[in-house]
């Protein structure tokens, strides 16, 4: 077998035919991926009593033998209150996801050897089942040993202080990894996959860079415990120091647009820029760079056998006390894009969704350089924010949207897509600090496929791209367009299509991206986003078409049909009739709307939403929530923003026992809500202490910047914040806390409820899920003061003008904001 695939391999990279002189151009083969079948990788049982089947080959994931390209995201059930998992599943449904990831951390269970503790949000059990009853498939990453910025990296802090030598074969400590598997496994048993239930995978260790002979005793230990899954998995780095067995554990990548735990306290060091380029490679050489020597930056040879799958897609970044990373939503989804424009079949996101650290009983569960076992470095005590789609607190944030437009397209195209190797320019730039070539890439199976270009690049501008057209040299045609050369300017980053079948038609390229796709009785319908100001123009195979209404005027030549500038709206932009008699209609919108699209099953049927909303939706129910809006004029008495548009509309909609009926809204069926105003609570904000001495910042063991511990707070400048109208405890309510300082510290009374590391972004705190007594005692707002030449990195946009000061603190003023929700019913 070993010689075969080595022969597939090479055959593989030599797809790759590129062209020397000619910009833009790239040789494109009639091929597809070899057909290495699931014979090669020695995965549990695949098929659950309903005769489901998820399997393997070379390029992708199969459900019932049919290529998928499904979106991974990482939420950690122990971070985030039970009562609020329903709603967070769903959010991540609404996204996009369709597998969830969760760490289960050691310490979190079993912080006092022998004494398991699986209940309230630890409750691992209740969570896998309740993904099952919201149709949401699990992988579950078991350690032992995890990282995720836990205390001791998930290791209870009884084992890292036994002696045993840890995350090796010793049969001391795997008697206790046998405990630890043997309790999850009670936790989780009947639902696996084969029993009918949701975990479908289970990935072994994470970032190790041992034997592989470990990884091997592992999974036999808990294959005989009874965890018979369809996909075991690995982290694809590091390296180990033995050679892995083909096929036994799926190897998964990852990579970060930056992190909190680099040494270098400038601005995005290292290889962190090559994330915005298109590339072959699919590890990361940036990931733990405290901790791992330095990665090579050339595949294992042995791993190109595997599907291109990611479990670490950075869906944002924690700030340690050293380094306070600042993502720009833009940051995650260019990497998201090129990374799938790379070749890669999984995205998978960490973190899609925060959260909180849980209570510990001896010690605080965060990572900190003071404890015993992975001390590289300091993280807030509570808050695991991440920056991520979803917040901590369950906050939608802009790159939840972009990712959503992305993910949507991957759930209706994605099929096709993951049949299509990737092919790259011979000119590609590998240097990320070139901006002389535009970055590009095409996925193809010879025939049809997508380029993907991305001109953005992390804090720094790149240049317009003028005049560009490109050229795929395929098997039976040159194709070059588009036929007006396009301007792609600065911080672009999305995909066209090429030789795209919808119906029996034949798009030939747009210049627009596409969305989704919706069949049903009246046709197929296809969405289309403008890129970037493009032109949205649309050419078509004259053959087997007909043109039944069009918003621009067509031109037929050489057997095309040309629609060019296409004017972005909600109504049908184009209407074709293909020769087996079905409609296809075309809808481009503009970049706003197009983020404010979902599209999801509700009342038996796939429908498209539009709204500026948040949105789930859960059989015949579909929940909008909107933030309080600021500055209402006193004369309105309902909320004016909350509106929806549907399509296909449903016969009837009910809201509060009221009968909605739908406007006309081009395709859609548009229903606005009208929801009575609720008074903000009043909030008064009071400094009370002004900051003591600043505090000597030492050097922790880890060599970086140690962060403050609760002595220090004592030195802290003091703010109370208090709620002047009585406040029920279960409305959903936020502070925005825009402060400049060091660290900040939420308290009630000398309860810690949050913290926050000062990287120039507001600090929100939601209150639902606290104690119900931060409304009637108020809460306290520690600050220490920024020290002027603290050995920190802060981005440059948050740095303060310190004047001649050797420190500075800020707390201007505290907004609220309220969530509230409504639930509508389809009859």
């Amino acid at each position: 077998m070993k010689s075969t695939l080595f022969c597939f391999i090479l055959s593989t990279l030599s797809i790759v035919s590129l062209h020397a002189q000619q910009t833009n151009y790239i040789k494109v083969e009639k091929t597809t991926y070899s057909n290495i079948g699931q014979s090669y990788f020695k995965m549990g049982t695949a098929t659950n009593p309903q005769g489901k089947t998820i399997t393997l080959n070379s390029q992708s994931m199969l459900f019932d033998n049919k290529p998928v390209l499904p979106v991974m995201g990482e939420i950690h059930f122990a971070r985030v209150p039970k009562n609020e998992w329903r709603k967070e599943i769903l959010k991540m449904k609404a996204g996009g996801i369709n597998i969830i990831a969760t760490y289960i951390f050691w310490i979190h269970h079993e912080e006092i050897e022998g004494e398991f503790d699986w209940s309230g949000q630890r409750n691992l059990g209740e969570f896998v089942r309740l993904c099952k009853e919201l149709d949401m498939p699990v992988v579950i990453r078991t350690g032992p040993w995890c990282h995720g910025e836990a205390r001791n990296g998930g290791f209870p802090e009884w084992l890292v202080n036994s002696g045993i030598k840890l995350r090796d074969n010793n049969p001391q400590y795997m008697e206790k990894v046998q405990i630890w598997y043997s309790q999850i496994f009670e936790q989780v048993k009947g639902q696996l996959w084969k029993d009918g239930g949701t975990i479908i995978g289970m990935q072994i260790e994470n970032e190790y860079r041992g034997r592989w002979e470990h990884l091997e005793a592992l999974k036999k230990m808990a294959i005989e415990i009874g965890f018979d899954v369809p996909l075991y998995t690995r982290t694809g780095w590091p390296k180990l120091s033995t050679a892995p067995v083909f096929g036994e554990i799926i190897p998964l990548y990852g990579d970060y647009a930056d992190g909190f735990w680099d040494r270098s306290l400038t601005e995005m060091p290292g290889d962190y820029g090559k994330s915005f380029i298109f590339r072959s490679f699919r590890n990361s050489t940036v990931i733990a760079t405290e901790q791992l020597p330095k990665q090579s930056d050339k595949d294992n040879p042995d791993d190109i056998g595997y599907p291109y799958f990611t479990c670490e897609l950075g869906g944002g970044m924690m700030t340690s006390y050293h380094r306070r990373v600042n993502i720009n939503p833009m940051d995650v989804y260019s990497m998201a894009l090129v990374r799938v424009g790379s070749g890669s079949n999984l995205p998978g996101y960490y973190m899609y969704h925060g959260g909180t650290n849980p209570e510990g009983k001896l010690t605080t569960l965060n990572e900190e350089q003071a404890s015993n076992f992975t001390y590289h470095n300091d993280l807030p005590v509570k808050t695991y924010d991440f920056q991520a789609p979803l917040g901590e607190f369950g906050q939608i944030n802009p790159h939840y949207h972009l990712l959503r437009r992305f993910h949507l397209f991957l759930q209706d195209f994605g099929s096709d897509l993951a049949q299509m190797p990737p092919y790259f320019p011979e000119n590609a730039p590998t240097d990320f600090n070139d901006d002389s070539m535009l970055r590009w890439s095409v996925r193809s199976n010879g025939e049809s496929g997508y380029i993907f270009v991305n001109n953005y690049h992390r804090l720094k501008t790149l240049s317009d791209k003028n005049n560009i057209q490109f050229t795929l040299d395929l098997p039976n045609e040159k194709l070059i367009f588009p036929k007006t050369p396009i301007n792609i300017p600065a911080n672009a980053s999305f995909f066209i299509p090429f030789n795209m079948n919808i119906g029996a038609s034949r798009l030939i390229y747009s210049t627009a991206q596409p969305i989704c796709q919706l069949n049903d009785e009246n046709g197929i319908t296809v969405f289309f986003t403008q890129n970037a100001n493009i032109p949205a123009d649309f050419v078509f195979d004259a053959k087997n078409i007909q043109v039944k209404s069009a918003k621009v005027k067509n031109q037929k030549t050489d057997n095309k049909i040309y629609f060019n500038n296409i004017n972005p709206s909600k109504d049908v932009a184009i209407q074709l009739q293909d020769k087996n008699g079905r409609k296809i209609n075309i809808i481009v919108l503009d970049e706003a709307t197009s983020l404010s699209l979902w599209k999801g099953e509700f009342a038996g049927k796939d429908r498209i939403f539009i709204t500026n909303a948040e949105l789930t939706y859960e059989n015949n129910k579909l929940c909008l929530t909107e933030k309080t809006p600021t500055n209402l004029s006193p004369f309105i008495s309902f909320y004016p923003s909350l509106f929806v548009s549907i399509y296909p509309s449903p016969e009837k909609l009910n809201y509060n026992g009221k009968v909605l009926y739908a406007s006309k809204s081009g395709l859609f069926g548009y229903y606005k809500i009208e929801h009575p105003l609720i008074e903000l609570p009043q909030i008064s904000l009071q400094k009370v202490k002004e900051a003591g001495p600043l505090r000597t910042i030492n050097m922790g063991k880890a060599k970086v910047a140690e962060m403050p511990h609760d002595p220090d707070f004592d030195q802290a400048a003091v703010w109370n914040i208090s709620f002047t109208t009585d406040v029920d405890a279960t409305r959903d309510i936020y502070l925005k806390i825009p402060y400049i300082g060091d660290v900040a510290r939420v308290y009630l009374e000398d309860k810690l409820l949050t913290d926050n590391f000062y990287n120039g972004k507001v600090f929100e705190v939601g209150l639902k899920n606290m104690n119900p007594d931060v409304y009637k005692k108020g809460i306290t707002v520690k600050i220490l003061p920024l020290e002027k030449d603290a050995p920190i990195y802060l981005p440059q946009q948050a740095k303060p003008d310190f004047g001649d000061k050797a420190s500075f603190i800020s707390l201007p003023s505290v907004d609220v904001y309220e969530k509230y929700s409504v639930e509508l019913i389809a009859e």
